[in-house]
């Protein structure tokens, strides 16, 4: 990779693999936040104004510096962990003026909550925005799938708060026993979850959401990576076949004042199961060279706004460095 004159990374790799994506029918978001690092917003203003740096330099708009050249993503999701919810919802409603003036095609929104609800850094945004797809992290937390598993929560809040009523929800697990804190569970406790909680609550449901790609493909579960060991599961409860992974680049720590952050950030990876595959892709908000970190998503997505039912339900991943 090469750079621009100010620093910025110059990715033309990452810009042909996502072209490569999208040509096979993957679709590829730029993830703003992450687990660590400073970012946020002053004011929705700021936060408005941003959304034409994003446009400009990742969306079909036109800047002189594009870390990925020609490449035009597919939308943003916003994987906000810094407990500030100030100008998300603003962000992703001027988004959506940007993505009306082009109709070529389809744009995303995607959230990746915490399983705690609602989420001290983007349940502002998933109350007051139009968001397609929450990856929600149920690792790390109280509310883990072997915990106090609370699908039932979000699901009331999909059918009930959501200004999308046909939000698609993803359960987000990690990849293996070192990819979370707390979380990773057997495969018998995600059938169990899937056949005797989601099932039953099942318009909104999405897939599963895996962090991360390159743990979940080298966790072996009966013989086979845990990526594919989810889509069997999928297929085995809600019948038919699960699609193949997509891929996804990583979560970046957007800031107030820069389009990209200065500190590289890989991107994050997820593993989702969707009705249509969505790849991520990571940048930030404070000057930062997006990050070159491969994806796969059998992760975090490839999920689909059209109806879930019937449909099995897809496999996912995002590849990130930081969870």
């Amino acid at each position: 990779e090469t750079t621009f004159s100010d620093g910025l990374l110059q990715c033309d790799t990452i810009a042909a693999d996502i072209q490569t994506c999208q040509a096979n029918g993957k679709k590829v978001l730029l993830s703003l936040g992450g687990a660590s690092g400073a970012y946020g917003f002053a004011s929705d203003a700021v936060a408005e104004g941003f959304a034409e740096t994003l446009w400009n330099m990742f969306g079909a708009g036109s800047a002189v510096e594009r870390p990925f050249g020609n490449a035009v993503l597919d939308g943003f999701d916003f994987d906000i962990e810094n407990n500030i919810p100030v100008g998300y919802a603003a962000l992703a409603t001027k988004l959506r003026e940007y993505y009306a003036q082009d109709s070529s095609k389809t744009y995303y929104i995607s959230a990746s909550p915490q399983c705690v609800y609602p989420d001290a850094s983007v349940g502002d945004l998933l109350a007051n925005a139009d968001v397609d797809f929450a990856f929600i992290q149920f690792y790390n937390n109280y509310c883990n799938t072997d915990r106090q598993f609370n699908w039932n929560t979000w699901a009331e809040f999909a059918t009930s708060s959501s200004p999308n009523k046909d939000i698609k929800l993803y359960l987000g697990l990690p990849g293996s026993p070192t990819a979370a804190g707390s979380g990773y569970v057997t495969s018998d406790v995600v059938k169990n979850a899937l056949a005797n909680v989601i099932k039953s609550l099942d318009s909104n449901f999405g897939g599963i959401s895996i962090w991360d790609a390159s743990q979940a493909f080298a966790n072996s579960v009966s013989g086979v990576n845990f990526a594919e060991s989810m889509k069997s599961i999928l297929a085995e409860v809600f019948g038919g076949q699960a699609t193949s992974p997509t891929t996804s680049t990583s979560p970046v720590t957007p800031s107030t004042t820069s389009t990209t952050s200065t500190t590289p950030v890989a991107p994050t990876t997820t593993s989702t199961t969707s009705t249509t595959p969505v790849v991520p892709t990571t940048t930030s908000t404070t000057p930062v060279a997006p990050t070159t970190t491969s994806t796969t998503s059998t992760t975090p997505v490839a999920p689909t706004t059209t109806s879930t039912k019937p449909h099995a339900p897809t496999t996912t991943t995002n590849t990130s460095t930081q969870p």
